[in-house]
């Protein structure tokens, strides 16, 4: 990287994402830029044609600019087109499971059913097609710059609305060029952070990626994921039912209903112990958001928020999401008519339905027990202002009156939870960096008593219980964050507590992270290689005894699923349940039965049988975990148009990955490798993969 390229990302020249760029400034700075090298020339043209595209998108803007129409009329046209395409996504989505099931209908139940399912994709106008998933949150970062237009000169709200100006095909029109805007400024922050090179062919550009790990890691790391939060709503939910079945009460009370008593609106709170699915569901997400090492930071009282706890804003937004789902199941009554009827313009309006600040802040009171002031500066905090640093991911309500507000359903129905309480924490001026200690507490108690209730691994095995600095006698101390050993191998590892990214400039920080920790990792066991009787002795006072010859293993313990299975400088990056797996001795995988858990089929992985196997094959899983295996190769190359703005603008493609998990569980493959090993006439793996389809119950993989 050279000078050019790395002034860029520190700010130092303007960038194509900002007002400020113009041509010529860019090409001076590029000319004065000492000695340029590839990366700086693929960064300047690529910053031009950037900044071309941005430019045509923002001159075919023009209902969000219009002093004609008032604002809260551009307001609801635009959430009735985010709010109706949602539900136009939720349909194709549901016909394209349908068709899933259907083509697999009697195969074999001993596979990854939801995970092959979350695969199926949506076949959209141009031929190409898009995961459901990736549909919504197009729409939710799509309608987000059209907002902010309207509302970045703070305007009168007050009126009411005439959508009877509005034209249709021109608001949908605007939001997908909301979403082309905010994908080219992707595309940049690729070019720039995640060495993506610009090709030119005639007008074409095509945009291709030159390190293949940045986007395997990502990848990867997303699907797994997906994996991980069906797994945990699965027992969760098992959990939560038999919990409510002996008395228990939700910590939230349902949302039952929303109806008018004159012109004030009332959102209904049902009494304590009813509830449905829907409440059940978003409980559980609440669960899964909130990390176990997170437990003070989401009581403690925050001054920027006026006392308000993250544990509040958590607990209002389930009371919000509910409401909203109120809201989408009574516009759903109607949609199925809407659909046959092409007088757009008598039914698109009611696809923003508005709440008032009032009632949301009595349901509050009531369904979460918030105070009404605290409730107040709670809805008001999870309204989109266009302010800088808020998102509407995190944000989800549009102010549309004085005092009434719309949400976003995309946004608010089913959205990454556990990555808008990091959101939330940054917004409120929480210092992430106080995750970081929790983060190595909370691993370093996990090997603890991992190893405590292991009957194979506590005659053998220790880990040092706290923070651990190593002090040799004639070079720097190194602060380790987890240090445990199995036999005569000591395992080094670096635990990093990092924001799960969601766009290209968070995957290259992530990425940064992980690199150093890999690096910090190194230093740290080289320190201990080159002072093996001063460390030997250092940690018998600890409990952990060596002898001379013992081995060091580096390893990169990550809070996210990010990067895991994908060495760093040949470190293994893990995470805590890869490395909690190990030192449990064994994987499970459970073919659940929804309607019947008890009867679900259960089959395990045994990792090892004895201590020193467990010392022997340590360093090889960690390096390549075998229920990674899955994940990494269901990686494939994929190909994502960039649309013209208009027939002056340049049409291109950029070249990514993805990825698809399903199959069979690890124990399974290994009942079959080991069949086909032993069979001379076996089929081979490729033919046997063939019948490999599902249709059934999923597997839930315990990793």
């Amino acid at each position: 990287m050279g000078d050019f390229t790395k002034r860029v990302r520190d700010g130092e020249i303007t960038g194509p994402l900002r007002r400020a760029f113009t041509k010529e400034k860019w090409t001076r700075a590029f000319g004065d830029a000492p000695a340029p090298d590839v990366t700086d020339h693929t960064t300047h043209d690529a910053g031009l044609a950037i900044h071309e595209k941005l430019g045509a998108i923002r001159a075919v803007l023009k209902l969000s600019s219009s002093d004609e129409i008032s604002a809260t009329t551009k307001l609801r046209a635009f959430l009735a087109i985010a709010n109706y395409d949602f539900f136009v996504t939720r349909d194709k989505t549901t016909l394209a499971v349908e068709k899933f099931q259907a083509e697999r209908e009697g195969g074999p139940e001993e596979v990854y059913a939801m995970e092959e399912m979350a695969g199926v994709k949506l076949s959209l106008p141009g031929g190409f097609e898009f995961l459901p998933n990736e549909v919504v949150e197009s729409l939710v970062d799509g309608i987000e710059l059209p907002i902010r237009v309207v509302l970045q000169a703070k305007p009168s709200l007050a009126g009411n609305p005439r959508m009877n100006q509005i034209q249709w095909t021109e608001v949908a029109h605007e939001l997908n060029l909301g979403i082309l805007y905010r994908f080219t400024e992707d595309v940049w922050d690729d070019c720039l952070w995640n060495s993506y090179r610009m090709v030119e062919k005639g007008r074409i550009k095509v945009f291709l990626p030159q390190d293949a790990d940045v986007i395997r890691a990502y990848r990867i790391g997303l699907a797994r994921r997906t994996s991980l939060w069906t797994a945990f709503a699965i027992m969760a939910t098992q959990f939560q039912q038999e919990a409510l079945a002996r008395g228990s009460r939700l910590r939230v009370r349902e949302v039952c209903g929303i109806e008018r008593q004159g012109k004030r609106q009332i959102i209904k709170v049902s009494r304590h112990g009813d509830s449905t699915e829907i409440i059940e569901e978003l409980t559980v997400l609440r669960a899964h958001a909130t990390e176990p090492y997170y437990g003070e930071l989401l009581e403690e009282r925050l001054e920027t928020l006026q006392g308000l706890t993250l544990s509040a804003l958590i607990d209002a937004w389930t009371v919000l999401s509910r409401a909203a789902h109120v809201l989408v199941q009574s516009i759903g009554d109607k949609h199925a008519r809407n659909l046959g009827d092409d007088r757009a313009h008598t039914w698109l309006p009611e696809y923003v339905p508005t709440l008032q600040v009032d009632a949301l802040v009595n349901a509050l009171a009531a369904a979460a027990g918030i105070k009404r002031p605290q409730g107040r500066r709670i809805v008001e905090f999870f309204t989109f202002r266009g302010e800088p640093g808020q998102e509407v991911w995190a944000q989800p309500l549009v102010p549309v009156g004085p005092d009434t507000v719309a949400p976003i359903f995309a946004a608010v129905v089913s959205p990454n939870l556990r990555r808008l309480v990091d959101v939330w924490m940054r917004q409120a001026g929480v210092d992430l960096g106080r995750r970081g200690a929790a983060f190595e507490a909370h691993i370093r108690k996990l090997v603890v008593e991992a190893i405590g209730r292991s009957k194979l691994l506590s005659p053998a095995s220790t880990c040092i219980k706290d923070d651990y600095t190593f002090r040799p006698p004639d070079s720097r101390e190194e602060q380790i964050d987890l240090v445990f050993s199995i036999g005569n191998t000591v395992f080094v590892a670096e635990a990093k507590c990092i924001l799960e990214p969601t766009d290209a400039k968070g995957i290259a920080m992530h990425r940064k992270t992980v690199m150093g920790a890999a690096e910090q990792a190194l230093r740290k066991a080289k320190a201990l290689k080159d002072h093996r009787a001063a460390f030997m002795a250092d940690v018998k006072r600890l409990g952990m005894d060596l002898t001379e010859g013992f081995k060091i293993v580096p390893l990169v313990v990550v809070s996210t699923s990010t990067h895991v299975g994908i060495p760093a400088k040949e470190v293994s990056v893990i995470d805590e349940y890869i490395l909690g797996r190990f030192l449990d001795g064994e994987l499970e995988d459970i073919a659940y039965q929804p309607m019947a858990p008890s009867s679900s089929k259960r089959s395990k992985t045994i990792f090892y049988s004895t201590a020193a196997e467990a010392e022997e094959r340590a360093q090889a899983y960690f390096g390549s975990p075998p229920q990674m295996k899955r994940f990494i190769d269901g990686i494939r190359g994929r190909v994502v148009p960039i649309y013209a703005a208009n027939e002056s603008d340049w049409p291109g493609y950029i070249v990514t990955m993805e990825c698809v998990a399903g199959g069979v569980p690890l124990s399974l493959q290994e009942q079959a490798n080991s069949a086909i090993d032993s069979d001379p006439d076996a089929p081979t793996a490729d033919e046997g993969q063939a019948g490999q389809r599902d249709q059934g119950a999923p597997s839930s993989q315990g990793a």
